[in-house]
């Protein structure tokens, strides 16, 4: 009995279960989940209410709160600015012979993974508005190469960066009152302009991290757009 009319249906039916598999695999990749899911900083609220006989529970988490500064080029600069990006802050200042040297280091070699990347932001707040102006934090953004647009130096309102610090960032866990930040914390903050992660910006292991969970923030966004 003659097989040579079935090779060709065979062959059409092992090339049909091989578009189908790589259709299923892509479908699974698409669904995947990120690896770890960081968690959520700071206060939030649980409100529960009932609808249609049933109690619906929502949480709201701790958002950043917006401000208006202006970056080492005068540009005034506010929370919209971030709109839609993964961000990092931090607080320095530029006599800082100590935590902040080491610390904006290990900021410029994070930008630097994250270069052109339109998704991916950094804004360092100084926490001396009265020595550093517009000019000198232009001279100090040049110093660590800092990418325009990219990585933000700010100045203004000393009251409102020391309540970006304490009551917006968690950056300093000093709320007594003290007259000087002096944190070496830096802050993760999600598209949505929720906190989730802080590190210690001297600790080249915890900015290790860092970079890892910015990451891992993008591949959530592309999964939840």
């Amino acid at each position: 009995m003659s097989t040579s009319g079935k090779a060709p249906i065979l062959n059409i039916a092992l090339l049909a279960l091989a578009v189908s598999a790589l259709g299923i695999a892509f479908m699974v990749s698409k669904s995947k989940k990120p690896i770890r899911t960081l968690p959520y900083m700071g206060t939030y609220t649980v409100d529960s209410s009932l609808v249609n006989g049933t109690y619906k529970t929502d949480t709201s988490y701790h958002k950043v709160l917006d401000f208006k500064l202006l970056d080492q080029f005068g540009q005034t600069i506010t929370l919209d600015t971030f709109k839609n990006k993964v961000f990092v802050a931090n607080f320095f200042f530029a006599q800082c012979p100590g935590i902040c040297k080491k610390m904006n280091s290990l900021l410029e070699g994070v930008t630097g993974q994250f270069k052109g990347n339109p998704y991916v932001k950094f804004v360092s707040y100084t926490v001396d508005p009265a020595h550093d102006s517009v000019p000198v934090l232009l001279e100090y953004a040049n110093l660590h190469d800092a990418v325009p647009y990219q990585w933000y130096f700010l100045t203004g309102d000393k009251q409102e960066i020391y309540n970006l610090a304490r009551k917006s960032y968690y950056a300093a866990v000093d709320d007594s009152g003290a007259t000087f930040v002096h944190t070496s914390n830096m802050v993760l903050v999600d598209m949505h302009r929720h906190i989730r992660g802080i590190y210690d910006g001297t600790d080249s292991a915890a900015v290790k991290k860092m970079v890892v969970d910015i990451n891992l923030l993008l591949e959530e966004e592309n999964q939840n757009p």
